[in-house]
C-alpha cells in the first residue's frame, strides 16, 4: 500500500492572517532600531506599548485578553535562536470613522509606524513568546 506521505516536504506556514492576545501584551512588543552597520537590529519594548495609562484605549485593549487583533505584516527576525514576527495592532473602530483599523501616525521611532512592532513567536523553544494565538484568516 502506498502512502501519500512517503517523501513529503514539512512546510510551515508562517502566515497567519491575524493573531489575538490571550493575555496583556502590554510592554510586549517590541520596536525595532537598526543599528549603525545597517543590517542588523536591536529590539526594544515599543513605546506606544509601554506603559499603562488610564484612558489610553490602544493599552486598555492590549491588557484584557481577546480585545487586541494583531495584523501580520508577513516579516519574520530569527535571532540568537529567538523568533519574532512582525505584526500590527487593529484598532476596533470605537468613533464611527472608518479607517479599516489602522491608527497610529508614521514616521515615529523604532521602526513602530501606525502602532506596528515585532512579537517573540518562541518556535525554537528560547525567550518567552508573547501571550498570542493565531485568530482568522
Amino acid at each position: 500500500m502506498t502512502s501519500l506521505f512517503n517523501g513529503a516536504t514539512k512546510v510551515n506556514n508562517n502566515d497567519v492572517g491575524y493573531y489575538i492576545n490571550v493575555g496583556s501584551l502590554v510592554a510586549k512588543i517590541n520596536g525595532a532600531t537598526l543599528n549603525s552597520d545597517g543590517v542588523t537590529y536591536t529590539l526594544s519594548t515599543a513605546t506606544w506599548c509601554n506603559t499603562f495609562s488610564t484612558g489610553n484605549s490602544v493599552l486598555g485593549n492590549l491588557s484584557t485578553a481577546g480585545a487586541a487583533v494583531l495584523k501580520d505584516m508577513g516579516k519574520t527576525v530569527t535571532s540568537s535562536l529567538r523568533t519574532f514576527r512582525k505584526v500590527q495592532f487593529v484598532m476596533p473602530n470605537s468613533n464611527g470613522l472608518s479607517t479599516f483599523g489602522v491608527s497610529g501616525k508614521s514616521g515615529t521611532s523604532d521602526g513602530e509606524d501606525y502602532y506596528t512592532g515585532y512579537i517573540e513567536l518562541g518556535f525554537e523553544g528560547n525567550g518567552t513568546p508573547a501571550p498570542v494565538a493565531h485568530f482568522g484568516r
